[in-house]
């Protein structure tokens, strides 16, 4: 397999409840960018944005700086899918480009992101990160 695994940096992290802003995705599970920040849809009322800042959204309901909250590690080319369905029980196949859901991977709680159609975002819990890290570059390395 020709896939790589990196691990993303963003400025920041922001969980964002109350009403959708303006700009923010509404159907479930979908992605959308909002002045070059990713924001992630995570249920009816509650967003993950990557990048910016709480005072960004003073009309919500809560808007709270989660940074340290997840790790970022990136999954890209040629059977990055095949990698992740050996241990998720999601149908990527059926996962497009800008979907993100919160499943179990390798057994660790994530959110899964697919910005791209060859490229995927596994986001965390940094107490989980060695571990799904490892199990990745195992899985890789089959």
């Amino acid at each position: 397999m020709t896939a790589v695994l990196s691990e993303l940096r963003f400025e920041a992290q922001v969980s964002v409840r109350g009403e959708a802003q303006p700009g923010f995705p509404v159907e479930p599970n979908t992605v959308t960018e909002l002045d070059g920040r990713i924001v992630l849809w995570l249920g009816p009322d509650e967003w993950l944005l990557l990048g910016g800042s709480e005072r960004d959204f003073p009309s919500a309901a809560a808007a709270v700086d989660v940074s340290a909250n997840r790790v970022c590690l990136g999954l890209r080319g040629a059977g990055s899918a095949e990698v992740l369905a050996s241990g998720c029980a999601l149908d990527l196949d059926a996962f497009g480009p800008r979907s993100c859901a919160q499943t179990l991977l390798a057994r660790a709680q994530v959110i899964l992101l697919r910005p791209e159609p060859e490229c995927w975002w596994i986001l965390v819990r940094p107490s989980f990160a060695p571990y799904v890290r490892a199990w990745l570059e195992d899985t890789l390395g089959s």
